[in-house]
């Protein structure tokens, strides 16, 4: 289950009067209105490989999770923080074909944001997890086609390692009527050692954002994940459990 939390939650990387052309460069910002209400449809598929030292044969497992997300937009100050609410309305995991009911569904994360994504507060079940995960955090400069920003993430108790996405407006385009702008994100993470854990990401996405309603719209990524995990196994001795994932996600509004 450790193990599990710890792949959703780095999955969990896990959202203008006009619209834009190539040379226009835009203020990206979320700036929903308080009520705004907006449901998500997540997919989540992949295979993991599990290698223990004291043995020669691999586990494979094929897994795949899917859930409807809430986003409801409870308050915004004068200075334009917002306040949100995170819902998992459904949700299950399939194991090698076993489908088992998320034990968070129904549970509510509360955050509280400024206008570029930064997390202000946030409180709920898996604090540093899909809350935060969720939420680009945008430059605080206008940006047009070809700016990249980077973002870094500091360990914390989800995701033990540091992690860096670089972020990279690709265009401008309509989807679904809405005018949104395309970015590719890229994610990467050191060879790290955060004592029984060490993981090293490697992830390439692309997120489509509806500038002018200030929500995402859809996001989807390709990850491959190397974990390694020290495991007790008793008489002061240790086995080192090695996971290989390969995983592919994508978020799009659920009607």
């Amino acid at each position: 289950m450790k193990r599990l939390s710890v792949i959703l939650a780095v999955l969990l990387l896990v959202s203008v009067a006009f619209t834009a052309s190539a040379e226009e460069k835009i203020l990206l910002q979320y700036n929903p209105d308080p009520g705004t209400t907006t449901k998500y449809k997540m997919n989540i598929k992949g295979s993991t490989v599990v290698t223990a030292s004291s043995s020669s044969q691999n586990q494979q497992t094929n897994l795949e999770t899917a859930m409807i997300i809430q986003q409801k937009v409870t308050g915004k100050d004068k200075a334009g923080d917002i306040d949100m609410e995170t819902r998992i309305l459904e949700g299950k995991i399939t194991v090698n074909g076993t489908p088992t009911t998320i034990p968070s569904v129904g549970e509510i994360i509360t955050v509280k944001m400024k206008k570029d994504g930064t997390i202000i507060s946030r409180s709920g079940m898996d604090q540093g997890g899909m809350g935060n995960n969720q939420q680009v955090k945008f430059p605080t400069n206008p940006v047009g086609v070809g700016d990249s920003w980077t973002v870094k993430m500091e360990p914390n108790p989800e995701i033990p390692i540091p992690m860096e996405t670089v972020y990279t407006v690709e265009a401008f385009e309509k989807v679904g009527g809405e005018d949104c702008v395309r970015l590719k994100s890229e994610v990467s993470t050191p060879k790290y050692n955060a004592g029984s854990i060490n993981i090293e990401v490697k992830a390439n996405g692309r997120i489509w954002f509806a500038y002018k309603k200030g929500y995402m719209l859809q996001n989807e990524v390709v990850s491959n994940m190397k974990m390694i995990m020290l495991t007790d196994v008793g008489n002061n001795k240790s086995e080192k459990i090695t996971t290989v994932m390969k995983l592919s996600l994508k978020m799009g509004l659920a009607k």
